[in-house]
This record gives structure tokens, sequence and C-alpha cells, in this order.
């Protein structure tokens, strides 16, 4: 890795010194700043806007023209909103909202873990998934998550570092070994592992209505561990007031990677539709097709 120190390195730590002082505004204030960020963005971030509102006119065809507009924008804001707000989860006191989060399902997490050989919990990239982390950490133990470092080093190290104060540990592609010994001794483990990961993708299953790419490390990680699944869904529900949300045990998960895929997807998709725009659309979900389908985008 190249040295963190190297000149070129200079823009992304004068970003992140920002960011920091970013995190001392008020919540109040830092919501205000996302707004503002993200009606920036649905503006000029043209292809990012024809991504979202691509996936938006396919997944809620039921939306007038003028009503997806709006989601479009709104989705822009929440991703810039939690964005910004997640620097208080990475350097400020997270304790107020540790105590008020709203959790339901926790029953179902902590029958799971009773049973000792981990516990795999699904979710998807909502806007509210680094504020989410700590709200998360305070009601259980023993957390970890598996995520792709960013490619850039510095901004790599602060969100890690960010998430590493709430105790919760990470594991990446490439320590899916060390990550199987953690779960196997009891580790719970949150994978987002909805995007498209192009030609790793092996399982076509619906989401929304369209056949989206999905990789089958899911049911292998249940193979190898006996974990139970479990999925999770975060959104923020008021100004400053936060959900998190646990599926009952997901049946019968590691037997059929594609019933595994399936049943997933449906959580994920019922967790979308409680705060649609909180979702990540301007990721480019169905850019993988099945074979003698024509591109999405």
């Amino acid at each position: 890795m190249p040295s963190i120190f190297n000149l070129k390195y200079l823009p992304s730590r004068l970003m992140v010194f920002t960011l920091y002082l970013i995190s001392f505004l008020s919540l109040k204030n830092k919501h205000k700043l996302g707004n503002w960020i993200g009606k920036k963005c649905f503006k000029y971030a043209t292809s990012r806007t024809q991504i979202a509102r691509k996936n938006l006119t396919a997944c809620f065809p039921e939306k007038s023209a003028p009503e997806i507009e709006q989601m479009v924008e709104d989705c822009f804001i929440q991703l810039a909103t939690g964005f910004i707000e997640g620097t208080h989860a990475w350097w400020q006191d997270m304790q107020p909202f540790n105590d008020s989060v709203k959790v339901t399902g926790l029953e179902h997490v902590l029958t799971a873990q009773k049973k000792g050989n981990g516990v795999l919990i699904l979710g998807g990239h909502f806007a509210v998934v680094d504020f989410a982390i700590p709200l998360f950490t305070s009601k259980v133990e023993n957390i970890a998550y598996m995520y792709r470092p960013n490619n850039n080093p510095i901004i790599d190290r602060m969100i890690e570092k960010g998430r590493a104060r709430s105790g919760a540990k990470s594991f990446t592609k490439k320590q899916l070994q060390d990550m199987r010994v953690f779960m196997k001794n009891g580790g719970m483990v949150w994978y987002g592992c909805d995007q498209d990961f192009g030609k790793k993708a092996d399982i076509f299953v619906p989401f929304f209505g369209i056949d989206a790419a999905n990789i089958s490390t899911p049911s292998w990680i249940v193979k190898e561990t006996g974990a139970a699944v479990i999925f999770m869904g975060m959104r923020r529900i008021g100004k400053e007031e936060y959900e998190i949300e646990f599926s009952p045990e997901l049946p019968e998960f590691g037997h059929d990677d594609s019933a595994d895929a399936k049943a997933w997807n449906q959580e994920l998709e019922k967790a979308v539709r409680r705060y649609p725009t909180q979702y990540m659309w301007v990721h480019k979900r169905f850019k993988t097709r099945p074979e003698g389908q024509a591109k999405f985008y």
C-alpha cells in the first residue's frame, strides 16, 4: 500500500479534517448541510441521477413521473444526510442516540446468538448505515461487518477507525476464513451483499419484480459455520429518531443458494418499502443481466 503521507493524499487528508470539523455541528445542522449537499448532487451528478431515476421508475411503476422525480431528489438528500451524520458516529458522543433508538425484534438476535454458531446479519445499503453501527453495537456484543476497503487509504482509514469506535470489527473478502473462525466463536457479522458484483454473481432472483444478480457467499458462510441468519433493516424515522428492525431467523438457510437469495431479497424489499428513498438507488443494482436479457442501463 502506498504511504499515506504521500503528497498526493493531501486533498484526502484535508477532506478528513473538514469532516472532523463538521462532526462538531449539532445533528440538526448536520441534517441541514446534508439537505443542501443532496440537492446539489441531485442537480449536478447527472449520471447518478439517471441511474436512480431508472431504478425507481422500474421498481415503483405505480408512481407518476413527478413522483419519481421527487423520490430521486429525496434519495440524494437522504444519502448525503446519512454521510454527514455518519461523522457524528465516527467522532462524537452517540450515547443519547443509543439510549433512544427504537429496536424491534432484538429477541430474535439474542435467541439466535444463544445457539452458539454465530449470527449472520444480512442487511442493505441504507442511508443511515454508519450512524446505525454504534446503535447496533450498543445492544449486543461481539459484532463485526463485511466491507470492501476504499481505494483511497486515507478515506479507508477514516471509515474503519470511525466504525471501530463502537467496537465493531471488520472483515474483507480476503478474510473469510478469519471471519469463519470469529463466527464459530459466537460472533455476529453484518453483511450488506445487496450490490451488483458483476461476473462474481451466480444467482438471479427477483428484487422489486426485476431479476437482480446475487452472490452465493451468504449461503457459503452458513454452510461453513452453521450460523443463524437474520435480516436487519435500519432507518431514520424522525428528525433525530432512528429505528433498527430485526427479522425472525430465516428458516432453512444454507440448503439452497437460490432460495436463500430469494428469502433475503424479500426481506430487503420489505425494509426498503418502509422508507424507499433511504435506500442507495444511485447504485447500478440491475447492471448484470441474465443471459439473453437486454441491458438495463
